[in-house]
């Protein structure tokens, strides 16, 4: 439990905001002036392994910052359209494990699940990679992180909101391609990589659904009084946010009824078990109300942070279920 601030604490000057406007103040709170809809990019070179065909691509980001992903997809998809995953790696990940040559944890109890993207892209589908902002690859210290954190603030721009932009570039990318069903794209993702799948989703109408691993996503009240906040950089606590909702709000309201399944394992202390509760409580009732309750799944296996094969199995299962 953090003592850090009251137990008691409450918003200030809370604002009461509709249900359809939650994704419009929710693109504002994230500092997005607008939601892109199309994409130039560069092709950078192409090869083939391992039974895939292999895109590097480059496209900017909204502060005009390069952006290198790879997409991989089976050479044989005998003449029909695949569906296109952005698969997207944890903070201490890259876009290079999530597409490494084979299927493995180097570090059985803890630390990232290597190989899920090339998996998954031999499971005929279409998976574009890249590193988001907030992973070890893009950014120098944890300190020049706190300070680009703080400096960006005063403008009403926190490194959230660039990092649900640079998601939704990702899916425009893997739209574009000639492989890819434009009807058929999701997100996934560990971590960073599932707290981007989630965000994004939010502002994107266009995906059709989303799995996220240890997304960090419950309620962000709980997290602040009950998770363990020394793991997180101040980038993860959006500047306002609770004035107007929290996460159970903008999933009800943003994502649901489209298909949405989350992994959030007992012991992680991203995610307390309360919070998780509290969504669950939240928008099990919206898919319900539609008749869409096998839409919407929560798994809550024992564990802590980590990815684990069995959550892999769960993301195909899903996407096999909702993607094809």
């Amino acid at each position: 439990m953090s003592e850090v601030v009251p137990q008691d604490i409450r918003p200030a000057f809370p604002v009461d905001i509709s249900r359809e406007d939650v994704r419009s103040k929710f693109q504002e709170i994230l500092g997005i002036d607008e939601i892109a809809t199309d994409l130039d990019f560069d092709l950078v070179k192409s090869w083939e392994e391992d039974g895939l065909r292999f895109t590097q691509i480059k496209y900017p980001s909204y502060t005009n910052e390069i952006i290198n992903a790879t997409v991989a997809a089976p050479l044989d998809s005998q003449g029909t359209k695949l569906p296109g995953v952005v698969g997207m790696p944890g903070t201490g990940s890259s876009s290079e494990e999530v597409l490494h040559k084979t299927l493995h944890r180097p570090k059985p109890k803890r630390g990232p699940l290597l190989g899920w993207g090339r998996e998954l892209a031999k499971k005929n589908y279409a998976v574009l990679s890249f590193s988001p902002k907030g992973c070890v690859s893009r950014r120098s210290t944890i300190g020049d992180w706190e300070e680009e954190t703080k400096l960006l603030a005063p403008y009403g721009r926190p490194q959230l909101g660039m990092l649900a932009d640079e998601a939704i570039r990702a899916s425009l990318a893997l739209k574009a391609m000639d492989v890819v069903d434009q009807s058929k794209i999701g997100f996934t993702g560990m971590s960073l990589g599932g707290l981007a799948s989630w965000m994004a989703m939010s502002l994107a109408p266009w995906i059709k659904t989303s799995a996220a691993v240890c997304g960090v996503l419950g309620t962000m009240e709980q997290m602040i009084h009950y998770g363990n906040t020394k793991r997180h950089s101040s980038a993860i606590y959006i500047p306002q946010l609770l004035r107007y909702f929290d996460h159970p709000q903008i999933v009800a309201s943003c994502i649901a009824p489209r298909p949405f399944m989350m992994i959030a394992p007992t012991e992680d202390d991203d995610m307390p078990k309360a919070g998780v509760d509290e969504l669950i409580h939240v928008v099990r009732p919206v898919y319900e109300k539609v008749g869409q309750s096998n839409s919407f799944l929560v798994h809550r296996p024992p564990g802590i942070h980590t990815y684990r094969k069995k959550y892999f199995d769960w993301v195909v299962d899903w996407f096999d279920g909702f993607l094809r």
